[in-house]
């Protein structure tokens, strides 16, 4: 009988501390479809190699202009 009362602290003491657990984020994250132009990258930057994408008229990274 106290073995099972014991057993029963433990499993609840468990189930509160994995439940009270939270993670924070900076952002909040969007769930959802993300359009592929968005995430795709079309060339590296001639100079330093970043990934740059066709609607960019510089290198994000250094600066650099395009065309």
């Amino acid at each position: 009988m106290l073995e099972m009362a014991l057993a029963a602290v433990f499993v609840t003491v468990a189930l509160v501390a994995i439940g009270g657990r939270t993670v924070a984020t900076d952002r909040p994250v969007a769930l959802g479809f993300v359009p592929l132009e968005e995430t795709a990258t079309d060339l590296p930057c001639p100079w330093c190699s970043a990934s740059t994408r066709e609607v960019d008229v510089h290198c994000s990274s250094c600066g650099q202009p395009f065309g």
